[in-house]
C-alpha cells in the first residue's frame, strides 16, 4: 500500500512538473535577440519610438533588441512581415493606427493581413492629436466661427491634407460628416506641401500633426482653432478640442503608436513585453523627451489596446464608407 502511494505521489509530482514547465520557460524569455519591426523609414516617429524602446528593453532584459525598418506600401509591408512571423515574441511590430486600423479598410484586399486576427496587441504607447489650422488672415478666430463660415459658403472653402487616405484627410472627412459642412479636399504629396500651401494662402484650412503645427503656431504664422483629441493637449492648453463644440462631443482623430506581436504569442510572453514597455514609458527621462512634442504617453494593457483597435476599426470603417474615400497603394 505504501509503495502504491509513493508511486502515485511520484506521478503527481511528475505531472505537476510538466504542468509548470511552460511557465518556467515563459519566465526565461527572452533568451535571444528580439527584433522590433517598424514599417516606415528611419528618422520618423515610429523609428524614434522604436529605438527608445529597444534601448530600454536591452537594459531590462540583458538581451539584444534591434530595430529593423521595413518601409513600403504605406506601412503594409513591414506589418505583413510581423503578421506572418513565428509567434514566439522575438519579432514585434511598432506601428501607427494607419497600418492597423485604417489601411485594411482603405485598401481592402491589397492589405494581406487581418488586424484583429493576425496580431496580439501589447500596448498603446502614445498618441498625438492633429491641429486644425487656418491662416492669420482667416476671418474665423474660433472653430465655431469657421464652421459657421463653412455653412454660410458651402463648397467654397478648400482644406488641404498630406494625401488621400492619410490621418489628416480622414480627420477632415470626420469633421465634414459630424459638423455637416461642405469643404473641398485638396490633397498634397506630404505634410510639407500642404503646410506650404496654407502659408501661401492657396488653401483655407488644414489638419496637421501637432509635431508639424507647433513651430508655425509659436511663430504666429498659422492660427490653431482646435485639436483632434478628446481633451485639450497639455502642450497647447489654450486650444480647445473639437469635441468641446456643441454637437461634436466624442470627436477624436489622433495618430497613435502601438506595439504588437504576432497572433498566437503566449500571453505570458505578451505580458512580459508589456511590463518592459510600460517601464520604459513610465521613465521620467522618456516622458521629458516626448511629452513636450505634444505626445501623450499611455501604456495601456493588452486588453485595453485590443478594445481600442476594435472600436477604431469600426469608427474609421464608418468614416471611410460615408465619405467614399478611394485610394490605391
Amino acid at each position: 500500500m505504501l509503495g502504491r502511494w509513493n508511486l502515485l505521489g511520484s506521478l503527481s509530482a511528475l505531472a505537476l512538473a510538466f504542468s509548470c514547465a511552460p511557465s518556467l520557460a515563459q519566465t526565461s524569455y527572452p533568451t535571444e535577440t528580439v527584433r522590433i519591426i517598424t514599417p516606415f523609414e528611419a528618422g520618423g516617429g515610429t523609428d524614434t519610438m522604436s529605438r527608445a524602446l529597444a534601448q530600454k528593453l536591452e537594459g531590462i532584459w540583458k538581451e539584444s533588441v534591434i530595430v529593423e525598418n521595413k518601409a513600403g506600401a504605406n506601412g503594409n509591408l513591414g506589418s505583413d512581415v510581423v503578421a506572418k512571423s513565428k509567434p514566439d515574441g522575438y519579432t514585434l511590430l511598432l506601428t501607427t493606427n494607419a497600418t492597423i486600423v485604417i489601411n485594411p479598410q482603405l485598401f481592402g484586399e491589397q492589405v494581406k493581413y487581418n488586424p484583429e486576427k493576425d496580431f496580439a496587441p501589447v500596448t498603446l504607447m502614445s498618441s498625438l492629436p492633429f491641429v486644425f489650422l487656418v491662416p492669420p488672415t482667416s476671418p474665423a478666430k474660433t472653430m465655431e466661427e469657421f464652421i459657421a463660415l463653412a455653412k454660410k459658403e458651402p463648397g467654397k472653402l478648400d482644406c488641404g491634407s498630406s494625401g488621400v487616405g492619410g490621418g489628416a484627410h480622414l480627420a477632415l472627412e470626420m469633421l465634414k460628416q459630424r459638423a455637416g459642412v461642405d469643404l473641398v479636399h485638396v490633397p498634397y504629396k506630404g505634410t510639407g506641401g500642404s503646410v506650404t500651401a496654407l502659408l501661401g494662402g492657396h488653401i483655407d484650412c488644414l489638419f496637421v500633426s501637432i509635431l508639424s503645427a507647433t513651430p508655425y503656431i509659436k511663430q504666429g504664422q498659422l492660427r490653431p482653432l482646435a485639436v483632434s483629441s478628446l481633451q485639450r493637449n497639455p502642450s497647447l492648453p489654450d486650444i480647445p478640442a473639437v469635441a468641446e463644440l456643441p454637437g461634436l462631443s466624442g470627436f477624436e482623430s489622433d495618430l497613435w503608436y502601438g506595439l504588437l506581436a504576432p497572433a498566437g504569442t503566449d500571453p505570458a510572453v505578451v505580458q512580459k513585453i508589456y511590463e518592459g514597455t510600460k517601464e520604459m514609458l513610465d521613465d521620467p527621462e522618456i516622458r521629458a523627451r516626448f511629452e513636450p512634442t505634444g505626445a501623450l504617453i499611455v501604456g495601456s494593457t493588452p486588453e485595453e489596446f485590443s478594445k481600442l483597435i476594435s472600436s477604431d476599426i469600426k469608427k474609421w470603417t464608418d468614416t471611410i464608407n460615408a465619405s467614399n474615400v478611394k485610394a490605391q497603394l
